[in-house]
């Protein structure tokens, strides 16, 4: 088959009637313009120009080339332009998949202000506490709490959070609070049932525990944690994110303020190749605006 980008060039030689002008607008020298529309009229066994001092004309095969390839190389033009495009301008589907609390709790708004400023990205979201296999299930993105563990995912963290524990004042009222976190194992704590949550460390200079719950409520629900834990039923382990407006309406109380515990990150993950345009601006959104979110935590 024979080089488009000879087809190309003849085409714009048969466009202007000029080797000279061709060179110019391809930015390539006239030798080179005339040496490739030989080597395709060589390829294709029929002369394309008529050549003499003067001006140069279309032959009857001439004619039919440039008449019969002119649209389709100006198609696959427009083709490979709107396909550069992916990188310059956000366009395409963009599917994402989160915990559900995460999406409902933090990204709601932000998912729907993206989509209102990239009207071309279409966005499909899929919101479960499950760990979906994001390449298995064609996800371009996801977004994760907790330390990353598949190894051929790239992690960006987008946002830090660390563990309070803390009650309600009714709580307070009800039992003696500890005085120090090995005091814990008398009270009833409620937790999220994931290995972060259920052996906390607290660090205090030199000193350092590990709290292992004893739980009275365990719950894969964080919402449901903090619900427990503002009706007095236990100390709730719980991040920023989730606390932090309950405790500066008063709803709950901090324990070991002078102690400092484990941070947890939120991820996004994605796998390890090309990020498209609109995949990096969407992880650059969501991280712009927790950083935003995070400064009105405690």
């Amino acid at each position: 088959m024979s080089n488009l980008d000879d087809t190309l060039i003849f085409n714009k030689v048969a466009e202007l009637c000029s080797f000279t002008l061709a060179g110019q607008q391809l930015n390539i020298p006239k030798a080179t313009v005339s040496r490739r529309v030989k080597q395709l009229e060589k390829s294709l066994g029929v002369q394309l120009l008529n050549r003499d001092t003067r001006k140069l004309s279309l032959t009857e095969a001439g004619h039919y080339l440039y008449k019969s390839t002119a649209p389709l190389l100006s198609e696959a033009l427009k083709i490979e332009t709107a396909t550069a495009s992916f990188q310059t301008h956000p366009a395409g589907e963009l599917r994402v998949t989160m915990p559900v609390e995460i999406g409902i709790r933090m990204l709601n708004e932000i998912v729907c202000d993206f989509a209102i400023e990239h009207p071309k990205v279409q966005l499909d979201i899929h919101m479960t506490n499950d760990v979906v296999d994001i390449i298995k299930e064609g996800f371009d993105i996801a977004i994760r709490g907790g330390s990353p563990k598949d190894s051929n995912l790239i992690a960006r963290k987008i946002m830090s959070s660390r563990f309070h524990l803390c009650c309600s004042p009714e709580y307070s009222n009800q039992y003696p609070l500890p005085q120090h976190p090995s005091e814990l194992k008398q009270h009833h704590l409620i937790a999220f049932p994931y290995s972060s949550y259920q052996s906390l460390k607290l660090k205090r200079g030199t000193e350092e525990i590990s709290i292992h719950a004893n739980n009275r409520l365990s719950a894969n629900s964080l919402d449901m944690l903090l619900k427990a834990a503002v009706k007095g039923l236990g100390i709730a382990i719980l991040p920023t994110s989730v606390c932090s407006e309950a405790i500066q309406q008063g709803q709950l109380i901090t324990l070991f303020d002078d102690w400092s515990t484990d941070e947890i990150g939120l991820f996004a993950l994605y796998p390890n190749r090309v990020k498209t345009k609109k995949l990096d601006m969407f992880i650059h959104y969501v991280e712009k605006r927790l950083t935003e979110l995070e400064k009105g935590f405690i």
